[in-house]
């Protein structure tokens, strides 16, 4: 297993909140009444169906009843504190700091994991986004508490945050899910339709040794240990809940889990986004579908996503397309956590100082004005973006931005990329371009984007780096334009349109596209990509594609529409681009590489790994690349 795999998900475990290394002079609580309360209890609060929630609450030293706290609440995948057996542990950091800023800060395990009582019948499933209307009431019904809670959380906790909005609790006012997954099945686990399997499966058997599902542990083999000591899990346990029975509640909580459902399971067999076992489900853990419910409640949102971030980039656009809500989008150069910087024309570091104090200074400001004070939202909905290759900040009320407009790039011969139809001029095997032609694609198991993609990091932390792709390009179809003669900026959705006639194997096979920067002196610079399985390239009428995904090509990846490719009869097959934002500078140049796998990060259509294509361009049904370019 190689390394700094899975460290978000165990970071998020013990510092999963959106306030990290912020200096602040404490707050006085106010209005004293009777004994101070303790500044961190552990306890159980009961569901309604009779589910006990181990929660962890923080209140400022000394607050005592009346004290009128806002509270900030955090549910946690990931046990919400971890420690030795026998030992009490220490305090949160994060709680630290919020409470220093005069928060109660609470934080719950989800039900059927860490100390919670209960069983995980679906990861995001119904039950666990509904539990945080209860223990928010709880939460309000606390003498300390001023009635108003801000939900939060990184990663998993910020899609249980962003689904908590959805529940028209009165309490909740407002939300900061950060790198947060608004469809888990396009924006994450299979976009596309394609399974990210090499990333899900350590991934899931993280959860299993959280959840000792299946009596999975540290010590059942090697490759556990090797994980556990990895991440700095070995010989932790979630915290117990204060009082003498702890450990044995403990222990009684987490004999429910081992039942747990399998990520695994459901991935490779929730091939399409309908599927539905049970409560296992892909749009049960899906904002998308609940806008009408989200709306409805009104709750403000500021959330936070990474460019190169798996498809958070494109989740943060559903929302601000899709949803009326007040929201205060950024979409930086980050990796999932936005613990370093990500712009893949520098080398990756981790953020200083000061860029933290930044990002955590607009959730506390945000939280101060809807969670602490009263403020009505206003409806004001902005996305702050950055720029790669020029490193410029931008805000826009608007999406597309302003001055957008649609410039089409067409395939040509002699691997050519043209911004106006084809000349005529011939290929190198005679082709006339103005009648078209093709080229090969051979499915190469070997050309992926690496180990530290965005991919990877969503569900590890890591950094994002992409080498210099020019030796995975020459392994595949590659259409470069010539030198553009002036700057050209590039930011939202693009799209590609391919011609493709399948050859020997194609019937269950995937496409997949890299849109890159060639430099002048030859260094090829990623930027963003699409995939597709095949069997899902059926486009929907425009009228029955939601709201939020008026971004994306109109497809429902439903079952029903699902075919096999054909082979020897050409194809037209639309791909959607992952959003970004890009500089292209005078001089360089504009590619974008057409691929059959990327086995770094995607399960290989067909599994053997043996299929072919043609690429057809030119003629009437020419393949073509469309980038959203601002004046």
């Amino acid at each position: 297993m190689r390394r700094g795999v899975l460290r978000r998900p165990l970071a998020a475990l013990v510092a999963a909140a959106a306030v990290l290394g912020l200096s602040v002079a404490p707050a006085a609580a106010a209005g004293p009444s009777g004994p101070a309360e303790p500044h961190l209890r552990s306890r159980y609060v009961t569901m309604p169906d009779g589910v006990r929630l181990a929660v962890d609450v923080y209140l400022p030293e000394g607050t005592r009843a009346g004290a009128d706290l806002p509270t900030v609440l955090v549910t946690q995948r990931y046990w919400r504190a971890r420690v030795k057996a026998g030992e009490p542990g220490g305090t949160s950091g994060e709680a630290e700091r919020w409470t220093a800023r005069g928060y109660a800060y609470v934080v719950a395990d989800l039900r059927g994991t860490g100390a919670s009582f209960g069983t995980l019948t679906s990861e995001l499933g119904a039950d666990v986004t509904a539990d945080s209307g209860p223990l928010s009431d709880w939460i309000a019904a606390q003498p300390w508490s001023n009635g108003r809670i801000g939900t939060t959380g990184i990663s998993y906790g910020g899609d249980t945050a962003m689904l908590a909005t959805s529940l028209g609790n009165h309490h909740i006012t407002a939300a900061a899910p950060i790198s947060y997954d608004f469809d888990p099945y396009e924006d994450l686990v299979r976009p596309g339709g394609l399974l990210i399997e090499p990333r899900v499966a350590p991934y899931a058997l993280l959860l299993r040794i959280l959840d000792q599902a299946g009596g999975t542990t540290c010590e059942t083999d090697e490759d556990t240990r090797q994980l556990c000591a990895r991440i700095g899990l070995t010989g932790l346990q979630p915290r117990p809940v204060d009082g003498p029975d702890g450990p044995a509640l403990l222990a009684a909580a987490r004999a429910e889990h081992a039942n747990n459902a399998n990520l695994v399971e459901m991935a490779h067999s929730g091939v399409h986004r309908d599927y539905r076992d049970g409560p296992k489900s892909w749009t049960v853990g899906s904002v998308g579908e609940r806008t009408d419910a989200v709306e409805a409640g009104g709750v403000p949102v500021l959330t936070r996503a990474g460019w190169l971030d798996a498809g958070t980039a494109n989740g943060v656009l559903s929302q601000f397309t899709g949803l009326s809500n007040t929201q205060d989008d950024w979409i930086g150069p980050w990796n999932h956590g936005a613990g370093w910087f990500a712009d893949p024309f520098q080398p990756a570091r981790p953020l200083t100082g000061q860029e933290h104090q930044e990002n955590d200074q607009r959730v506390l400001d945000f939280f101060d004005r809807y969670v602490r004070g009263d403020a009505h939202p206003d409806g004001t909905r902005r996305v702050h973006y950055y720029t790669f290759n020029e490193g410029v900040w931008r805000t826009t009320t608007r999406w597309p931005v302003p001055g957008t407009r649609t410039r089409r790039f067409d395939l040509g011969a002699g691997r050519s990329l043209t911004d106006h139809p084809p000349t005529g001029r011939s290929s190198v095997d005679g082709a006339d371009d103005r009648r078209g032609g093709s080229d090969q694609l051979l499915l190469d198991p070997t050309a992926g984007t690496g180990p530290l993609d965005r991919w990877n990091t969503n569900l590890s932390g890591d950094e994002v780096s992409y080498p210099d792709r020019a030796a995975v390009d020459a392994k595949l179809l590659g259409y470069t334009t010539a030198p553009l003669g002036a700057d050209t900026r590039v930011t939202g959705n693009g799209k590609v349109t391919l011609d493709v006639t399948g050859l020997a194997g194609s019937a269950r096979g995937a496409l997949h596209v890299y849109l890159e920067d060639v430099a002048p002196d030859g260094r090829v610079t990623y930027l963003t990509e699409g995939q597709l399985s095949l069997a899902d390239r059926a486009v929907a009428d425009r009228s029955d594609n939601p709201d939020w995904r008026r971004l994306r090509t109109p497809r429902s990846y439903a079952a029903e529409d699902a075919e096999d490719f054909p082979q020897g009869r050409a194809q037209r097959v639309t791909i959607d681009l992952q959003p970004v934002s890009v500089l292209f500078r005078a001089g360089e140049r504009i590619r974008l590489t057409v691929a059959a796998a990327n086995p770094d990060s995607f399960q290989l259509l067909p599994a053997d790994g043996k299929a072919g294509y043609r690429i057809g361009w030119g003629g009437d049904r020419g393949s073509a690349l469309e980038l959203p370019v601002v004046r």
